[in-house]
This record gives structure tokens, sequence and C-alpha cells, in this order.
């Protein structure tokens, strides 16, 4: 059994890990903060660059750097030998739909996980097709040479910035986030809550030791390392890696 100052560490389920992943460390984000709390983090960095390039005095050359700086917050070029994950908003918030999803099919997983997963990938897609939106529009002010082209584009590029951080207004009711095609990670984030606090047995924030060291198996399952490495343990037989 893992111990940490002195105190034996319950095992979380293999669900909560995963949820654990989204919402407090993974093991290759910047600072190994969870994959959502990276999206959220991304999200408020591109609108502010992008309100930075609306806001400042009129010079192209300000407006093209501040919406580089857009994507690369957004939706940054990946490295192109399979290197690791360059995180913006769109490969975070991926990432986080990936590990809901993982908590969902986890064997240990409650009818209230599994009923989630599947929503709040679908609701997510409004934030992910901004993403997408985002990056081609901030591409064309970088490749425009028309000073009013790049003023509108940009001014476009900082709504949308803010849709995704806060939600969007697209049937002009007044109320930002109304449904799901209006949603942003605050949306997003209260059907996370939502969900915790219908969680039975309660979620408590996964330790960082099983966060890091949940290995998948060959045969699908998923177990700790400290199972894996304990040849008494049936779960350890078969071979496997960390993920």
């Amino acid at each position: 059994m893992i111990m940490e100052t002195g105190c034996a560490l319950k095992r979380p389920t293999i669900a909560h890990t995963h949820i654990g992943h989204a919402l407090t460390g993974w093991i290759d984000t910047p600072d190994k903060e969870g994959l959502f709390i990276v999206a959220e983090k991304k999200a408020r960095q591109a609108m502010e660059s992008a309100k930075q390039g609306t806001s400042e005095p009129i010079d192209m050359a300000r407006i093209k750097q501040h919406l580089k700086e857009v994507i690369a917050a957004t939706n940054p070029p990946q490295p192109s030998d399979g290197g690791p994950v360059n995180y913006g908003v769109k490969q975070a918030l991926s990432g986080a739909i990936g590990h809901l999803t993982y908590a969902a099919t986890s064997a240990d997983a409650t009818s209230n996980v599994r009923q989630f997963a599947s929503k709040f990938e679908s609701d997510a897609g409004a934030v992910l097709d901004r993403c997408d939106l985002i990056t081609t529009l901030s591409t064309d002010v970088i490749n425009s040479r028309s000073m009013e082209e790049g003023k509108l584009l940009a001014d476009e590029v900082y709504k949308l910035t803010q849709a995704n951080l806060f939600g969007g207004d697209a049937n002009a009711d007044g109320k930002a986030g109304g449904n799901p095609a209006e949603f942003g990670l605050k949306q997003l984030r209260q059907e996370i809550e939502a969900m915790l606090a219908r969680e039975k047995p309660p979620y408590t924030a996964v330790n960082q030791w099983y966060l890091f060291n949940l290995i998948h198996l060959p045969d699908g399952r998923w177990i700790f390392r400290d199972q894996f490495e304990d040849k008494t343990d049936p779960y350890s037989v078969g071979g496997g890696g960390g993920y």
C-alpha cells in the first residue's frame, strides 16, 4: 500500500482516477495540471491576446503578433516527430474528453459517470469547433495585407475567444451559453461539477501518485503500478505499460 506522511492512502476507483486526470493532474501538461484546467487557462490566454489585438493603436504588425499568440493558446502546431503534445485549448479539452470517456468505460464507473461522458463530449463540440474557426480567422489576419480586413477579423476572433471561455449568444436572446451550441468552458465546468455533486460514493481529489501510476493492460484493464509489480496480485499478470 502506498504511504504518504505516515498514512495509508485509500485507493481510488479507476473511474475517479481518470476524472482526476481532467481535473487535478496529467503527466505531460504544463506543470502537470489537469487537462480541463489547462483548457481553461489557455482559453483565458487566448482571450487576453485577442483583446490586445483589438485594443492597441492601429498597427498591423502588432495585430498579427497578438493573433499568433491566440493560435498558440488555442490550437498550436504539433510536433511532426511525434513528440509531446503542444497544448492549446483544443488539445487540452480533447484530452479531458478522452479521460472522462475512459472514466465512463471503466468497470467501476457509476451510472452517473457513464451517463455523463457522452453528453459532455457532445456539448464540448461547440468549443472545439470555435477553436478551428479561431485558428482559421487568425491565420487569415496573419496573411492579410488589408488593415480594414485585419481589424474586422481580429474583432471576430476576440468575440470567439470570449465565447470559448464564457459561452456565446448565437440566438441573440441575451443569455450566453443558454444551450449546448453556445456552450463555453464555463458551462462545461458547470456540467462537470453537477456530475461530481451527484456521484456516490463522493468524488474526492485523487492523490498524485495514483494519477501518474495508472497502467493500461493489453487486455484492456486498468490497474495501478503497485498492483502490476505485486506478483501475488492476479491483476498484475500479463504485462502492460503506462499511458
